[in-house]
């Protein structure tokens, strides 16, 4: 069925998990990547199929309206014959309109699932690729030989080029704000925050805490957007559990 290849792609992306991650599935991209091309040119082609139709119609109606010089009733007789045809016709088409507008709907919302599912597998994997990088420092060189070989070879050239980038901002970090110091922001083996404000649900209650934007209170099953300066120390210590919107 359409989308099933899609489906199986999402759900081995749900198998990616911070200490594990399958090899990569080429075979199956490849087919979703297939169906979606497919889904594509058919599109394609019930769209012109459609602007075809629209423009038989127009000449067709020019052509029942050109005037008839009969006699009346011979003129009546014929007119209302095709008034019956013209009915017929326009029923037909717009029945036949309505069949190619749902399955074009149809193709179109699937292929936009599968760009979906396409684009959360690669995300996936890349956030785990980023992850394990941090924490071996950002060499490139030091990837597990077993994880190596579940990588892709563009994965693999991506991870040497994340690190290569890196290493070129830090070096220009390090000229112009500490020409005469290293930065080493790998040493704790975590990957940088991306965002100021994090979402957190309490685990054990911590009362009232002052942030920059005023008093919080922190009751245990409740959920909180704050700022990760002013709550990291109580994930730290198990008060706060980070939730990763990812």
């Amino acid at each position: 069925m359409l989308g099933d290849e899609a489906f199986r792609l999402a759900k081995e992306a749900k198998d990616i998990t911070p200490d594990h991650i399958p090899a990569y599935n080429e075979e199956q991209v490849r087919l979703v990547t297939q169906e979606t091309r497919y889904l594509w040119t058919r599109i394609e082609e019930m769209i012109a199929s459609l602007n075809s139709s629209a423009s038989q119609g127009q000449v067709s109606q020019q052509s029942s309206a050109q005037p008839v010089t009969l006699s009346s009733q011979t003129y009546n007789t014929q007119r209302y014959s095709q008034q019956q045809n013209t009915m017929e016709h326009i029923s037909d088409s717009q029945l036949e309109a309505n069949n190619i507008n749902g399955q074009t709907a149809l193709y179109f919302l699937t292929l936009s699932r599968n760009k979906r599912c396409l684009l959360a597998y690669h995300h996936r994997r890349t956030q785990f690729l980023r992850s394990l990088l941090w924490t071996l420092h950002l060499a490139p060189s030091l990837v597990p030989g077993d994880l190596s070989t579940r990588l892709s070879p563009e994965e693999q050239n991506y991870i040497r080029e994340y690190a290569r980038l890196n290493s070129v901002y830090r070096d220009a970090v390090e000229s112009q704000i500490y020409p005469n110091d290293s930065l080493d922001w790998v040493a704790d083996g975590e990957l940088p925050p991306r965002d100021l404000l994090i979402e957190v649900r309490v685990v054990k209650d911590c009362g009232e805490i002052v942030t920059e934007n005023g008093v919080v209170n922190l009751q245990a099953g409740t959920q909180h957007y704050l700022h990760r300066s002013d709550i990291e120390h109580l994930i730290t210590i198990g008060y706060l559990e980070h939730i990763n919107s990812c």
